[in-house]
């Protein structure tokens, strides 16, 4: 009895090990497709940067 019980934790544990691993592989992933995100923000920002400098720019005309 005790032995089956072994088998039937180490079979679990087997299982567990597995799920552990691909949740590693998919936080990994997860970790690219943040940083990608990332560098989509700062481009973003960079160029909500340069309307703001045109708007600027445009409204100082329209006010000479």
């Amino acid at each position: 009895m005790a032995e089956a019980q072994i088998i039937a934790n180490q079979r679990s544990i087997l299982r567990n090990q597995k799920a552990i691993l691909a949740n590693q592989e998919t936080i990994k992933k997860n970790l690219g497709t943040i940083k990608g995100n990332q560098v989509t923000i700062k481009k973003n920002q960079d160029k909500l940067d340069l309307i703001l400098k045109n708007q600027e720019r445009i409204l100082a005309l329209i006010q000479k």
